[in-house]
């Protein structure tokens, strides 16, 4: 593997940005391990990107990233979830994104965890609801990945 790559020199005076719509092209879950550390997804533009009047991204470009971490769903509701970043686009350098995506499954632990607490005063009874587990994270194609550009960082 590489590192991921990490910008340390942010220049924020210009808060001027484009935003860079994705479909992913091969949907990915954490509920039959279909995901993993590392893992290369590829998404495509949803229309085309200008900047200054030029198409700098056309419709339906491949763009590539990387899984960055997942983790499975948890006891008590807590809920999966997969992050996504190290975007790789055509043109423009990485230290011009801004582009971490994160998708979370279905967050239980509100539902849990006041039933937990009613269940308290009969032995054993609470430790009954560390067996709901929370939601499975899925990256589908009706999701809308946004990056943004930000084509006057230096």
């Amino acid at each position: 593997f590489e590192p991921p790559y990490q910008n340390l020199n942010y220049n924020y005076e210009s808060l001027k940005s484009i935003p860079i719509k994705l479909k992913i092209m091969t949907p990915v879950s954490t509920k039959k391990n279909e995901v993993y550390d590392g893992q290369i997804l590829k998404f495509r533009t949803l229309a085309n990107v200008k900047y200054n009047k030029k198409i700098i991204l056309k419709q339906n470009e491949i763009i590539t990233a990387r899984v960055e971490t997942y983790t499975t769903p948890g006891m008590n509701g807590i809920p999966a979830q997969i992050i996504v970043d190290d975007f790789k686009v055509k043109g423009i350098d990485n230290s011009n994104l801004k582009s971490t995506y994160i998708k979370k499954g279905a967050n239980l632990s509100l539902l849990v965890y006041p039933i937990k607490w009613a269940l308290t005063p009969i032995p054993g009874a609470g430790s009954l609801t560390n067996f709901i587990f929370g939601g499975n994270a899925k990256i589908t194609r009706r999701d809308t990945v946004t990056l943004y550009y930000y084509p006057e960082w230096k």
